[in-house]
């Protein structure tokens, strides 16, 4: 990442050498006609929200473009397609809720789904990573967890508003603001505390306000533990960001491996010119309006025309690392599951950095390996961290190779988990941040606005794309 944003600013810093012109005084002139792109509506980023938000707003009759950086739409949707038998295994986002807002935008490209559930056959061990040990106890009481989850639904089912953002009112309420520790022993709700780790690459959300808990383990998802997921029925979900590409492709309506270089929204004009550098050169885009789904952290806005407000608001996020890939030659039998937990922490949760879980794939001798971390860290220092966790694995009858261990395909999820103080939430941070909507003709969606689930987040969507549509 720190690479990345190295070059992204060389590049700035050359752009704005070379041409006579600032982020606030974009020339049309300095362009060829067939290098500017006139759109109603600007989307940066082609991850979950920004390629959801360009699906909608084309239906709705708006004219879009998509400015992506990486080669690939799909963001944390991540698929692996095996060499010579071609089967597809996806390693980032694995199911939906089955909602209509996810069915129809299945059905829009054509790609059917099929019912799924969390629970899988093989043999699950549960581990500390810290020491490699199998923590051998008697199973959880399915019954019991299932009835302290419906009394913590009990407990959402006042707070309906976080359904969709973060529209807190004012004062918070304090049961929102305490650790989900405390919020955990208050409500006798110690059994459902498990569901809580559903969203995968939380580090420390026990000790977060309960706020955050309550906008991962919804009312929805609580709904989808009992009932069940969907996923497509080729288990291939970065289809639909190939159906997408295709679509934005043919409407000459989708910019790759491309970074703004340049952006002005105070014009006077009616519209924000954006400069682009593309693979095939500079481009300037026209547009009325702007959604923002990329995470906003200062360090995504180089070229930006950020005022106070803006930079206030992106500079107090704080995140957490995540990175999922794919691991052969482990060792470990088919068919295993592997879930980190805590032999002596409190609800038994696991101590991170560390492995979230190991899951078995479609692909014999092919694992899921996923990593959590609650700050960033350099990706080989995980891949590393990896390998050594593996070969402290003390499980009887199981030997471990991480000596030759292959990895096939590895993929950081970082920033993730963007978050605030207690004292940040009490003090307006997320009025602040809502009040963003629509602010110098922007607007913004992702898992910042909602939670790392991508059927939330274009639930989320749906209730910003009527402003969009009259700004």
């Amino acid at each position: 990442m720190r690479s990345f944003l190295k070059i992204l600013t060389l590049a700035y810093l050359s752009f704005t050498t070379a041409l006579p012109e600032t982020r606030h005084s974009i020339r049309e002139e300095d362009y060829d006609k067939g290098d500017i792109i006139s759109r109603d509506v600007c989307v940066v980023g082609g991850g979950s929200g920004g390629t959801y938000t360009a699906t909608r707003l084309r239906q709705l009759g708006q004219s879009v473009v998509v400015i992506e950086k990486a080669p690939l739409m799909g963001g944390m949707t991540n698929t692996y397609t095996v060499p010579g038998s071609g089967l597809k295994i996806d390693y980032g986002v694995i199911v939906f809720h089955n909602i209509s807002i996810v069915q129809n935008y299945f059905d829009h490209y054509k790609i059917p789904l099929t019912g799924v559930a969390l629970n899988g056959g093989g043999t699950t061990y549960n581990v500390d990573f810290t020491t490699g040990n199998d923590v051998v106890g008697p199973p959880p009481d399915p019954t019991v967890a299932i009835a302290a989850l419906a009394a913590y639904v009990a407990q959402l089912e006042k707070y309906p508003y976080l359904d969709t953002g973060y529209n807190l009112p004012d004062p918070v309420p304090e049961d929102l603001l305490i650790p989900f520790k405390d919020f955990v022993k208050k409500y006798d709700l110690a059994p459902m505390v498990p569901f809580s780790q559903l969203g995968g690459g939380y580090a420390d959300i026990i000790e977060q306000p309960t706020l955050y808990t309550m906008k991962i383990l919804g009312r929805d998802l609580a709904r989808s533990v009992v009932e069940g997921f969907v996923t497509t029925a080729a288990h291939n979900n970065g289809a639909l960001y190939e159906a997408a590409t295709a679509e934005l492709t043919a409407a000459s309506s989708l910019l790759l491996s491309s970074t703004i270089l340049s952006i002005n929204r105070n014009n006077g004009k009616g519209f924000a010119t954006i400069v682009v550098q593309t693979p095939t050169g500079r481009k300037l885009i026209k547009a009325r309006k702007i959604v923002v789904a990329i995470p906003p952290r200062l360090s995504n806005f180089p070229g930006w025309d950020l005022d106070a407000t803006e930079k206030g608001v992106f500079g107090t996020y704080t995140n957490e690392g995540y990175w999922t890939g794919l691991l052969s030659n482990t060792g470990l039998p088919e068919g295993t599951t592997i879930n980190n937990v805590g032999a002596n922490t409190l609800f038994n949760l696991p101590v991170f950095p560390g492995i979230t879980s190991i899951l078995p794939t479609a692909e014999l001798g092919l694992f899921n390996v996923e990593y959590t971390s609650p700050h960033e860290m350099n990706d080989e220092s995980v891949k590393a961290e990896i390998l050594a966790a593996l070969g402290r694995l003390k499980i009887p009858g199981v030997t471990t190779t991480p000596e030759k261990a292959v990895w096939k395909v590895f993929t950081s999820h970082t920033p993730f988990f963007e978050h605030v103080t207690e004292d940040q939430i009490r003090r307006g941070f997320y009025k602040r941040a809502m009040g963003l909507q629509g602010h110098k003709q922007t607007w913004y969606t992702g898992a910042t606005w909602q939670a790392h689930d991508s059927s939330m987040i274009w639930n989320f969507t749906e209730t910003i794309l009527p402003a969009i549509v009259k700004g």
